[in-house]
């Protein structure tokens, strides 16, 4: 017999969703959120191998207010054909298309059994071109920085000319490369003990805001100027080849016995935040190098 998802034990929650959380308990209240002393997070797999997986042939039904997607943690009300999102707990009408859901009758987003499974979107749906930042750490030997300069450089020479490409480098601070800025090479600059919001990213970067499928849904739209970090690499891989190979080491002295002051944190939420305004509802991926 199979058994529920909440009994298993972590490692094998990871083997069949390919997702592994820093806590498997969701905090029911905001006091005990403040009391988990690691973030709430999960590391997911997109890429991989589940042999048991169901696809279904539509779109995926999302909540109307912040964009969760239907799944069997949600709960139903089937005479009034409403659906409550577990994250913001909006009420949501079915579609009409969902007007014959039973108990006996349910859509594969809603069996408890199938907690993931793949949307096959209809084929007249755009194509994004792949879409990759480079988060590059700066705190390393300077032996082992121009190993890793050397494969980064590699590895551009694989990708294809149509995929977006974007350079954030960091150390004690957060570096933002403008690849689109073709004169000279060009950087901005987030502190990096300073806990950074998206709205400050697109903020300090010259980027409007872009609209929103509602209360803290990702957004829409590309933001206008927003090509000037996110570029084809066809169009900024001398910029973007440059400057990787005058990157230098984190200038930040070190202190004797201390660890570098590596603000890791700081650049990965810019890094997301870039890319959420970048590459909206298209898939990306932020690759990490420490």
């Amino acid at each position: 017999p199979k058994r529920s998802l909440f009994n298993m034990d972590f490692a094998e929650i990871e083997a069949k969703e390919g997702v592994r959380l820093t806590w498997n308990v969701w905090p029911n209240s905001r006091q005990e959120a403040t009391k988990c002393v690691i973030p709430l997070a999960a590391f997911v797999t997109p890429a991989k191998a589940l042999p048991d997986m169901p696809v279904v042939p539509y779109e995926p039904i999302r909540c109307r207010s912040c964009a969760a997607v239907l799944n069997p943690f949600c709960r139903v009300d089937y005479v009034g054909k409403i659906w409550i999102c577990p994250f913001c707990h909006q009420r949501n009408h079915f579609p009409p298309h969902y007007a014959g859901i039973q108990e006996n009758n349910l859509p594969a987003e809603l069996y408890q059994s199938y907690t993931t499974i793949e949307y096959q979107l209809p084929s007249s749906a755009p194509v994004s071109p792949p879409t990759y930042l480079l988060l590059v750490d700066t705190c390393l030997a300077e032996e082992d920085f121009s190993v890793l300069k050397k494969s980064l450089l590699q590895a551009l020479s694989l990708l294809p000319e149509n995929a977006l490409v974007a350079l954030v480098t960091f150390g004690t601070h957060v570096h933002v490369h403008e690849l689109g800025f073709q004169e000279i090479s060009k950087s901005y600059i987030f502190k990096g003990s300073k806990e950074v919001s998206f709205q400050q990213v697109w903020e300090q970067l010259a980027l409007r805001s872009p609209g929103t499928g509602g209360r803290g849904a990702a957004p829409l739209a590309k933001a206008p100027g927003v090509e000037r970090f996110l570029a084809p690499l066809a169009d900024c891989e001398f910029q973007l080849t440059s400057t990787l190979e005058d990157l230098q080491p984190d200038a930040f002295p070190c202190s004797p016995g201390h660890r570098p002051a590596r603000c890791t944190g700081a650049a990965m939420q810019v890094a997301v935040g870039l890319l959420g305004v970048g590459a909206p509802g298209a898939s990306g991926r932020v690759l990490l190098f420490v």
